[in-house]
């Protein structure tokens, strides 16, 4: 199989981070001819610049994979193409794959990507699994749902990492906002506060209810065509609000609990109809001790490696042999 990667190596600062390490698996794999392109040689709708990536990748090399002689290929010569790139992801650089995906398969389909990314699509899709939640960018909608539960969450959809996640609440006459990269602000008026978190983006906030339970963890279920892969749980370890690794969340292995397979069967369906294959579904421990999702991934999601790392089980092995079959078994100009 010729496999197309997408990524921008620079962005990850450990040789243990799940990108780093699939890349060095995928180069060794006896059927697998790895390329890689960083998103800014996606700039063309009908061909792509790609490098070969050696079959014994270091880390190092990784981190140089952008200076490897690259050349131009078709991309009807490539058979899959696995998109590991971060949000935020660059303007036009998902137009650009639609484009793509009328000629190559994808593991996960871009122009379902950008209707996944609507802040009101998970809302529509799991609505019965999720907490309180109110898409908006309306000043007094937004502020009706702060007084209704004193204390908010607020999402921005292009972003990861718990950049473009802010906790909102109301004290001593002030409005504060704290985010895991900008830290703690506090504003005079709502008005200001909605204008600091819409910024210079037109589209709806997603606006949750925040769970008083959040350090519980952070729960990342991986999730391929359907099959639950495993689970580990993400917990800061100073308590903070925002359990992500990216922060300073600590993984250890969890189990999935009825209510999560459940959730999980009630949704991942829409995903795989609109060929959406690789899922991170995540969920937080409301009040009544029941996890609910707070956010269903399905660009660069994390967890193969650590999966693997966590029940020495071959995961890798797993999504690998599930990448070929869909490969040989679907043509290029399929689409759902």
């Amino acid at each position: 199989m010729k496999l197309l990667c997408i990524c921008d190596p620079s962005l990850y600062t450990s040789p243990l981070q799940d990108v780093p390490t699939t890349y060095q698996y995928f180069a060794q794999h006896d059927q697998i001819e790895l390329f890689h392109a960083p998103a800014e040689w996606v700039n063309d709708p009908h061909q792509v610049q790609a490098a070969v990536v050696p079959q014994f990748l270091t880390y190092d090399q990784f981190l140089q994979l952008d200076t490897l002689p690259r050349s131009r290929y078709a991309l009807s010569e490539f058979d899959l193409v696995f998109c590991r790139r971060l949000k935020p992801f660059p303007p036009g650089y998902l137009d650009i794959l639609g484009q793509w995906s009328q000629q190559v398969r994808f593991v996960n389909d871009p122009v379902s990507k950008q209707e996944q990314m609507q802040p009101d699509f998970l809302a529509k899709i799991a609505g019965p699994y999720i907490p309180d939640t109110l898409i908006t960018s309306e000043f007094e909608d937004a502020y009706r749902f702060l007084e209704q539960h004193q204390t908010i969450v607020a999402k921005r959809s292009n972003s990861c990492g718990g950049r473009g996640v802010f906790k909102i609440w109301r004290e001593a006459g002030q409005f504060w906002v704290d985010n895991s990269l900008t830290g703690t602000r506090d504003f005079s008026t709502f008005e200001r506060v909605m204008g600091y978190l819409m910024g210079n983006v037109p589209e709806p906030l997603q606006l949750v209810r925040y769970l008083e339970n959040v350090t519980a963890g952070d729960k990342r279920v991986v999730v391929v065509n359907g099959e639950i892969y495993g689970a580990y749980l993400r917990q800061s370890r100073t308590g903070y609000w925002v359990n992500n690794v990216s922060v300073d969340g600590d993984c250890a292995l969890a189990e999935v609990t009825p209510e999560e397979q459940e959730a999980i069967a009630g949704t991942v369906g829409a995903y795989c109809d609109r060929n959406l294959h690789t899922l991170g579904y995540d969920f937080l421990l409301d009040n009544d001790g029941i996890w609910k999702i707070s956010e269903i991934n399905a660009g660069n999601i994390g967890g193969f490696a650590r999966l693997q790392t966590l029940t020495g089980k071959p995961i890798c092995d797993r999504l690998t042999n599930w990448m070929l079959d869909y490969a040989r078994n679907l043509k290029p100009s399929e689409r759902a």
